[in-house]
């Protein structure tokens, strides 16, 4: 059995001592927050505020709702988050780690996305259509009904993730492997699954996507 590959991601670098603050004290920042952690609230981005994060640790916060588009987050953990319906349009993530957080509806679309690891969220109807992004992973997360639509993958993977009716159309897929994620059914544009890595039951699947009928023994 081949192994998955390992990637390069390299880890947020965040500060051991963090001033601990209030989501309220956000808006007395003038849009640039730095080295501090946030623990519960919730922060209500608004369309006019352009907001900046470098070394913050985000722990049980609501960003439910939130417009946070063109936000910028460099070094940043979101742990226990909720990031449902959150506008996260063209913003742009380097060295972050969403844990055990929920991004239900979340649209990062059109979003630039690095060195970032989503590990046991929960991602239902999320949105990454026109993302670009290099060493991500997505762990044990939950990504069915999710839109990767023409996304640049470069060392994308993805380990124990359900995936049925996630969209990959015009999205290439060489060398990602889905092997040991679940779906019954899953969008992909045909010339784009070469190279793309699979269980032999998912290879039965993209046979039929092929309008190849497999003939059980």
């Amino acid at each position: 059995m081949t192994k998955k590959k390992i990637g390069k991601r390299q880890r947020p670098k965040v500060s051991l001592a963090h001033e601990e603050l209030s989501v309220a004290d956000v808006w007395r920042f003038e849009g640039y927050i730095e080295r501090s952690c946030f623990n519960g609230g919730t922060l209500e981005g608004s369309e006019d505020e352009r907001l900046s994060f470098d070394d913050v640790h985000f722990k049980e916060v609501s960003f439910s709702g939130s417009e946070l588009r063109a936000a910028e987050f460099v070094d940043v953990v979101f742990q226990n988050c909720d990031f449902s319906n959150v506008n996260f349009q063209n913003a742009f993530f380097h060295r972050c780690e969403f844990v055990n957080s929920k991004l239900t509806g979340a649209d990062f679309a059109n979003s630039k996305v690095s060195h970032t690891l989503f590990e046991e969220c929960e991602g239902r109807y999320s949105n990454f259509s026109f993302s670009g992004m290099k060493e991500v992973d997505y762990a044990n997360s939950n990504l069915s009904d999710s839109d990767f639509y023409e996304c640049t993958f470069k060392e994308v993977r993805f380990s124990k993730c359900k995936m049925d009716n996630i969209n990959f159309s015009e999205t290439n897929l060489k060398g990602v492997d889905l092997s040991d994620s679940t779906y019954e059914r899953i969008e992909v544009t045909l010339p784009n699954i070469a190279g793309c890595i699979v269980s032999k039951e998912q290879a039965i699947g993209f046979a039929r996507v092929l309008g190849l009928t497999v003939k059980e023994s």
